[in-house]
């Protein structure tokens, strides 16, 4: 049996509106890959990831793709032939990639077997086997699953796991089934690392030196994406993590990550980690032991954090001992600045009284500090969302706090996203891609109003304090020679936002 996981290429065009392209090692692909090679090792294995040739080229419904053509894409499968074809997916911007590497695989492969995974999956499995290029969707976490589903093809045995759905033309099979029970994965460190050795780690490196880092912010030479926990015992209203890895929270221990980030930096070369974990902090003792082990690495290596953290887990002397292990810095997801739209509407349960001690502490210890904003969720007003604004431009002054505010884009998966389905409270077809939000109170235009007005005052600050602050001067400088398209397109909206 041989197995082929493949990465999509990415689209970066949404009517216009150019989106970088950020690419890093695919590492849920590689985890699959890894428990697979482990469960199975008979089988026959390899990854490829369509996005590495870093072509750009425009398709015929005019959108900007980068990565390989649907030519290269359909030669490199022919090539490998494989009896199963698994597609991975992140993101549903980016589903449509999917789907369409899905129709490529069929034509190219038309006796092979392929498999799709991912949230925007995890969510919608109906909508993606109801395709007739895909036979089979798997929800949620996908190591033990994906190798169930390859056991039991291999066996020609039936397919009865839960969270794994087949093809339309199947009923019998048409339903998520707990015969198998395969649940949630616990204790996490029975998983092997990520499967490092199937990609051209060096490649991933040289997108990097290019401009296609994984993330905006990016000083390390060999950086990568690491996740040492999953679940989020939290219920904000707009978050999908729990359609892939639920609300109890589970980590690796802190010898498994040591181990983890070891491997990195010995095979590899890793000098960043871009610590992905929804809640980092979420135990913290635990992250106390991993700043202690960053702190004596040798060598030493940068990190930073992303994808957010909670503003209540900190103490002066946790950002300290941060900025000591090599932190570059800290994004604290906020959301909004007021109490009660942060109880009652987000339900994110944050004192925002400890988010003020952190940017403090952050100010004082010398360490950077990110933080993300969000405004036009349903029950929210207008006065509430410039509240939002107000603050986070306060703390930019006067901590150098850099925000990143956004209206709401609801998620396919959360809570937020089935309200506003339910109650009709968007314009025109729904999309991932916009706000689209309509309330009693609001409009999409109030929305952006407000939008364009914070962009203008946060370029004015940006302005005065890359003029005034020496740290601020240093940082900004450095941002603009590493991604000079990103920081002019910035500054281009935020000039338009003007008038």
């Amino acid at each position: 049996m041989k197995v082929l996981l493949c990465h999509p290429n990415q689209l970066v065009s949404f009517d216009g509106v150019k989106a970088r392209p950020m690419v890093g090692p695919p590492l849920g692909l590689l985890l699959v890959a890894a428990y697979l090679r482990e469960a199975q090792p008979e089988v026959s294995l390899e990854a490829y990831d369509a996005r590495v040739s870093a072509g750009r080229w425009v398709d015929g419904n005019g959108d900007h793709i980068f990565g390989d053509t649907d030519a290269q894409i359909r030669d490199r499968l022919q090539v490998a032939n494989p009896d199963i074809i698994g597609i991975s997916n992140m993101f549903s911007a980016q589903v449509g990639q999917a789907y369409r590497m899905a129709d490529i695989a069929r034509a190219a492969c038309p006796e092979a077997t392929v498999v799709i995974g991912g949230p925007h999956v995890s969510v919608y499995p109906l909508e993606a086997i109801e395709r007739e290029s895909i036979d089979w969707a798997v929800m949620g976490e996908g190591e033990k699953r994906f190798a169930a589903l390859v056991e039991a093809l291999s066996a020609g045995m039936p397919v009865e796991i839960e969270g794994v759905v087949g093809h339309p033309d199947d009923l019998a099979l048409l339903r998520s089934n707990p015969r198998v029970p395969i649940s949630f994965i616990a204790p996490l460190d029975e998983l092997p690392l990520p499967a490092y050795d199937l990609i051209e780690m060096d490649a991933y490196f040289e997108l990097v030196r290019k401009g296609f880092s994984p993330r905006y912010r990016e000083w390390g030479e060999k950086p990568i994406s690491m996740i040492t926990s999953r679940g989020c015992p939290h219920r904000c209203v707009f978050c999908s993590i729990q359609t892939t890895m639920g609300y109890k929270f589970r980590a690796h221990s802190v010898d498994y990550v040591a181990k983890h980030i070891r491997h990195l930096v010995d095979e590899y070369g890793v000098d960043f980690i871009h610590f992905e974990d929804d809640n980092f902090t979420h135990v913290p003792e635990r992250y106390d032991s991993i700043i202690d082990f960053l702190v004596g690495l040798e060598p030493g290596l940068q990190w930073d954090t992303p994808n957010g953290v909670r503003g209540d887990t900190w103490t002066r002397e946790r950002v300290r001992r941060a900025r000591q292990s090599g932190c570059q810095f800290l994004t604290v997801a906020v959301e909004s600045a007021v109490q009660r739209v942060l109880d009652e509407i987000v339900r994110k349960r944050l004192d925002l009284d400890a988010v003020d001690d952190l940017m403090r502490f952050c100010n004082d210890e010398g360490l950077r500090l990110h933080a993300f904003y969000i405004i036009g969720f349903p029950g929210e007003t207008l006065d509430e969302m410039q509240t939002t604004v107000e603050y986070a431009l306060d703390r930019y002054r006067r901590f150098g706090v850099t925000p990143f505010l956004q209206p709401l884009i609801p998620i396919p998966g959360t809570d937020v996203y089935k309200q506003i389905v339910k109650e009709g409270l968007y314009v025109g077809e729904l999309r991932t891609q916009y706000n689209q939000v309509r309330t009693d109170d609001f409009n999409p235009d109030d929305v952006q109003r407000i939008y364009k007005e914070y962009l203008r005052k946060r370029l004015r600050i940006f302005a005065r304090r890359t003029l005034t602050s020496a740290k601020d001067f240093t940082y900004n400088v450095k941002l603009v020679a590493t991604y000079p398209q990103a920081v002019v397109h910035a500054i281009k909206n935020a000039r338009k936002a003007s008038g």
